[in-house]
């Protein structure tokens, strides 16, 4: 019985010893340099094997007393592992039976106005007196509570928000007015009927509680996930909440909705089909660098976007105007009040000083020439445009920027323009976005999306051998109609280009340098092919197309395969320098090249930077640095590092 309590952990302490005397034998084979090395090393790996079986032959007589001392060790142990085990799993069931307590809606695809994640307003389908009266006289400690968390809490009867920002709506102070009052008469009833309505919802089941935009989910098909497939909203009721009990009831909502917002894979207010989006993921996934731009447009314009409206505060300012727009809509606003709340687009003027104007605003949108360069030529592009053929364009573009910067040197124009184009860098992105927050700085996002570059997905078949695909382009381009847009001579009589034929070059320039990747990536999951070789044709690439990072990834891992663990760092190091949260991998990588390199200090310092910013780390994570920590001597936190890989391994296939 003894034998067969203690078998799994002297299993285990003889695993980590043949791990450990393989990886030194590992070490010393790979240092010898000649034959007679070599066979110096094998003698002495022989030499030490000799001396393993004849401790084995001395301490056998002692294995009964051992086994007792493994055994009481295991227990300790064990009653150690299961306090911890008992704590997460208490800590999961009450996540989870909060989480159940949430309702949950869903409307179809994305909803045609923009919620604030931030924002959470009490609703309820019919008056109850008790919850309203403690709200009303607690109000503030509540608002308070969702401050301290990043939130902003909304209770609408007592509600008195800042009208200094409605200037943004371009509305005239009457309709203004009508507005506020509109706003300032309405019940949460009366507001709860109009969400059910906009967002077609059953008003039955809007009880008292909490309501809360909680996420898009985004479309999990490959190649689609930019594409919104359904906009989710939660409700959390509210009845039970007793007068004494309200701060405890709202401290647990605001940490809940924190801990749901740090769950890796997505929980009830997030939806996560990766942790990478757009252009990083496509990094990943090995696109040429010329496609990142494209990808990761959507991604920067809403980030950026989000700053921007929290720098001039349209919706921490809670402007009345903000709230029905962005929580209701138009549609809905114009039938109850037969008020047009979105007034006429304005024309848009190029001055003969080259500055922007809205006429009928009677407002000035301030940019760079450079900036200005951009945004004209999508004026003079209603047909859109990708970022990566924007080279095809250089001529038209360095004609708007000579006319719009005369005073400039022109071997300095036409490096600006050359920076422009060249989207592997990703600036462009910013740049449109800095249009963007020019256009947001004088109007409302719901006149603004008119005026600034957005993104227009155009999907088409292909035709021949290829009409079964369907390929899609992510075209830039600014919805204004044309006829609202007066341009100065100068910039009329600059040609308009169609350059087919070197876009039509640029696609298939792009399409090659895709296919030789694949070749090469295929070749890197073939066992049978020599690194060596495989390490001199990724080398060859990436000296043609220096910015295909997924190469880098690849190479590193051949050159830790053949041992040559220097040159694994430095490409480790190059991935972890561009973007260490796109390649973390490539953190860790780093880290296990070090060890077997025999700089433990090194590695360990690295490996934990890796668990700094990783939000869940593997099983092999673990056991890599429990390694580091035993060449350490650090025993308690290698058993704790063990004691995790074994928990997660014991996870895993309990999933299969």
């Amino acid at each position: 019985m003894i034998f067969v309590l203690c078998f799994e952990d002297c299993r285990a302490y003889l695993k980590n010893i043949v791990e450990s005397l393989i990886y030194e034998w590992n070490s010393l084979y790979k240092d010898a340099k000649d034959e007679k090395g070599i066979c110096l090393a094998c003698f002495l790996m022989l030499f030490i094997t000799l001396i393993l079986l004849l401790c084995c032959l001395f301490f056998f007589p002692l294995l009964p007393l051992l086994s007792v001392c493994f055994v009481f060790r295991n227990f300790r142990n064990n009653d150690t592992d299961d306090t911890w085990l008992r704590e997460q799993q208490e800590r999961e069931e009450n996540y989870w039976r909060k989480w159940n307590k949430f309702k949950r809606f869903h409307y179809p695809g994305k909803v045609p106005f923009d919620f604030d994640a931030d924002t959470y307003i009490y609703v309820e389908n019919r008056y109850d007196e008790s919850l309203n009266r403690c709200i009303r006289e607690n109000l503030d400690e509540i608002e308070a509570i969702f401050r301290q968390n990043g939130f902003r809490f909304i209770y609408l009867p007592q509600w008195k928000p800042d009208t200094s920002l409605n200037g943004l709506a371009n509305l005239t102070e009457e309709k203004n007015r009508d507005i506020e009052n509109f706003l300032g008469s309405m019940t949460t009833v009366e507001y709860t009927k109009l969400l059910c309505k906009v967002l077609h919802l059953d008003w039955t089941e809007m009880e008292s509680g909490i309501f809360h935009f909680a996420c898009f989910i985004y479309d999990s098909t490959p190649g689609m996930w930019n594409i919104v497939r359904e906009s989710r909203f939660t409700l959390y009721p509210m009845q039970g909440m007793t007068e004494d009990g309200w701060e405890t009831f709202f401290l647990d909502y605001c940490a809940f909705i924190k801990e749901d917002r740090q769950r890796p894979h997505g929980g009830l207010c997030m939806s996560v089909v990766s942790n990478l989006q757009g252009g990083e993921f496509y990094e990943r996934e090995g696109v040429p660098q010329q496609e990142f731009a494209d990808h990761e447009f959507p991604i920067v314009m809403k980030n950026i976007a989000e700053n921007i409206k929290k720098e001039i505060e349209i919706l921490k300012g809670a402007g009345y105007y903000e709230l029905l727009l962005h929580t209701l809509g138009t549609e809905t606003l114009d039938e109850l009040k037969n008020v047009k709340v979105i007034p006429e687009l304005s024309r848009l003027q190029i001055t003969d000083e080259f500055n922007i104007r809205l006429l009928d605003y009677d407002k000035e949108v301030r940019m760079t020439p450079l900036q200005k360069t951009l945004y004209i030529f999508y004026l003079r592009h209603p047909e859109g445009v990708e970022f990566k053929m924007l080279s095809a364009y250089y001529d038209e573009l360095l004609a708007i920027y000579k006319v719009l910067s005369n005073r400039e040197d022109a071997e300095k124009q036409k490096e600006s323009i050359r920076r422009l184009v060249d989207v592997t860098d990703n600036a462009i992105n910013e740049k449109c976005s800095r249009i963007k927050e020019a256009f947001l700085k004088v109007a409302d996002d719901f006149i603004a999306r008119n005026y600034y570059i957005v993104l227009d997905r155009y999907e088409y078949r292909g035709e021949g051998d290829k009409k079964n695909y369907i390929y899609v382009e992510l075209l830039k381009k600014i919805m204004l109609p044309r006829g609202l847009v007066i341009y100065p001579k100068e910039i009329s009589d600059i040609e308009v280009l169609v350059p087919e034929e070197r876009k039509k070059v640029i696609k298939e320039e792009l399409e090659e340098i895709r296919e030789q990747y694949r070749a090469l990536n295929r070749l890197f999951f073939d066992k049978s092919y020599p690194k060596g070789a495989l390490i001199e044709k990724y080398t060859a690439f990436i000296n043609l197309n220096p910015k295909y990072y997924a190469a880098y990834r690849d190479r590193a891992i051949l050159y830790t395969h053949i041992g040559k663990y220097r040159e694994a760092v430095a490409d480790n190091q190059l991935l972890i320098t561009h973007n260490e949260r796109v390649w973390s991998d490539a953190i860790f990588n780093k880290a296990e090249a070090l060890f077997f390199l025999k700089d433990y200090d090194g590695a360990l310092k690295v490996a934990n930077h890796y668990f700094a910013i990783c939000e869940k780390p593997t099983a092999e994570c673990y056991r890599i640095r429990a390694e580091i920590f035993r060449m350490l001597k650090m025993s308690d936190e290698y058993k704790t590092d063990m004691r995790e890989y074994k928990r997660l391994r014991k996870g895993k296939k309990n999933k299969i």
